[in-house]
């Protein structure tokens, strides 16, 4: 897969999704500012593991402004997790589509493209919401 310039390999797709919200919050000004960052940096710090350093704050903010940008665009069900609002999974199975119809996002094999689609639509997380009990969660999000 390509995302955004971004080659990304096909059998990964949580590096796959990824490289697609990371593109799209470049592209379109979404990605966390130090400023909205700092707060959670404090309290959290990185997450160290054995072979990998995850910004927690980043990914959690990231997550939330794309997941309203897209959820306020294309609505659909918003799984839950233990942090706020994990992923707008339908809203973000129809912005793909968009991408890939602007060009932003290619599939290098129909197989690639699968299992992104088939993830999903069958991600659960901790649980999920629609309608406007998703919405009063959006914007009152927890964030503000």
């Amino acid at each position: 897969m390509v995302a955004f310039g971004r080659e990304v390999a096909s059998a990964d797709v949580g590096a796959m999704l990824k490289a697609v919200s990371d593109g799209y919050a470049a592209k379109y000004g979404l990605a966390p500012s130090e400023e909205e960052l700092a707060p959670l940096r404090k309290k959290f710090g990185q997450v160290k593991g054995e072979r990998l350093i995850v910004d927690f704050p980043y990914l959690v903010i990231s997550s939330w402004k794309l997941n309203r940008v897209w959820w306020a665009k294309h609505q659909g069900r918003l799984v839950l997790s233990a942090f706020g609002v994990h992923l707008a999974t339908d809203a973000m199975l129809r912005e793909i589509v968009e991408m890939e119809k602007g060009g932003d996002v290619r599939f290098l094999d129909v197989e690639a493209r699968k299992q992104v689609f088939d993830h999903l639509a069958a991600y659960r997380g901790d649980g999920a919401l629609s309608g406007g009990q998703a919405k009063r969660l959006l914007d009152d999000g927890w964030l503000k």
